[in-house]
């Protein structure tokens, strides 16, 4: 049955790749109902790097603790947190609900708070509670399976780019951070992703210190760091082994400036992770090393990336369960340094190629 509905809850608190990959799916909703109200439920930190989308009239904060790195607890109990949501959602009198959030609380919640039309994936069992089920699929991309949540309603698909939408101050304030760096127009400016939300996605510092090493040595290459201001550390370190003089604008650059940062370098070297997605959205060539989760449904959307993995028997596995770190471990530094060299030779025809 198709959707008729003047007020529109979207459900998908949690990650900044989270919700980055949600912008197609809010973009082609907006378009088949123009003049709904559209309200966006998210996580309050990763809710920063969509500000300014068009798509949607109003940002609910969650403020629930997830096992995400940077996210936070609101001073609310877990009963309460839940109660005040219940009764927010039932307040708006919202006619459809879209949980893109795969829990069995988030419909529960839509449920209990009488939303009429309730569209979700049939996962944890929560398919009762959901008057139009969507079946979750493990072999496509987030981004597609967002989308099909709108194609069982019989609402058009007409494009499925990512898109963020950066602020001109931010693009200033980055312009005069390389300028008072030293930096030319010309230089290669490559973002060095080492931080990741768990340990098992991670590759170890040494092997980003050689990589980095072989692109300063050939193509004099500048780097740019980029994180909250606990994963200073981390590059600091990475300077300490290799005295890069890269720009470490970790705690430096909000989450969203950092979109203007992302959009102002050449490349992305670095693990899976938010900034990941924040940079392919960006629209600049991505290289990623995938560990423990599928790149088939995680890896950067769009063309032009390219993802450098070692697909064990394991794979793939629940990163936070997993301590061994095999498949990250497993990824050498002449496997990055090949893949990241022939991207190069794509951006700058004539660079030199060892």
């Amino acid at each position: 049955m198709k959707l008729a509905a003047n007020k529109i809850l979207v459900m998908r608190y949690r990650f900044i790749g989270d919700t980055v990959l949600t912008v197609p799916f809010l973009r082609n909703l907006r378009q088949a109902f123009p003049a709904a109200r559209i309200d966006l439920m998210i996580e309050p930190f990763s809710g920063q790097v969509i500000e300014g989308c068009p798509y949607v009239d109003r940002v609910i904060p969650f403020e629930f603790k997830t096992i995400h790195t940077y996210s936070a607890a609101s001073d609310r109990g877990r009963f309460a947190a839940y109660r005040h949501y219940w009764k927010l959602i039932r307040e708006q009198g919202y006619d459809a609900a879209f949980v893109l959030k795969r829990s069995l609380s988030s419909a529960l919640l839509v449920g209990a708070a009488g939303v009429p039309r309730r569209i979700g994936f049939a996962t944890e069992g929560r398919g009762i509670l959901l008057t139009d089920r969507v079946a979750y699929r493990q072999d496509q991309h987030e981004v597609q399976n967002f989308l099909d949540c709108l194609r069982v309603m019989d609402i058009p698909v007409n494009s499925t780019e990512l898109e963020l939408w950066p602020e001109a101050a931010a693009e200033q304030k980055v312009g005069q951070l390389f300028k008072n760096a030293g930096w030319k127009a010309g230089d290669l400016k490559i973002v060095i992703h080492a931080a990741a939300s768990l340990p098992a996605k991670q590759w170890p510092l040494e092997r980003f210190c050689a990589v980095m090493q072989a692109l300063r040595d050939r193509h004099k290459a500048r780097f740019i760091y980029t994180g909250a201001k606990g994963d200073a550390a981390l590059y600091e370190e990475i300077e300490r082994q290799g005295g890069f003089q890269g720009l470490n604008l970790c705690g430096r650059t909000s989450l969203r400036e950092n979109i203007a940062v992302y959009r102002a370098a050449d490349l992305f070297f670095g693990v899976d992770s938010g900034p990941m997605h924040m940079a392919s959205a960006a629209g600049i060539p991505v290289i990623a090393l995938f560990g423990p989760t599928d790149e088939r449904k995680w890896g950067p959307w769009g063309d032009g990336h390219v993802v450098i993995t070692k697909r064990l028997a394991c794979h793939p596995c629940k990163p936070h369960k997993c301590s061994q770190n095999e498949c990250m471990q497993s990824i050498t530094v002449e496997d990055a340094v090949a893949v990241v060299e022939q991207k190069i030779k794509t951006l700058r025809p004539g660079s030199r190629q060892d």
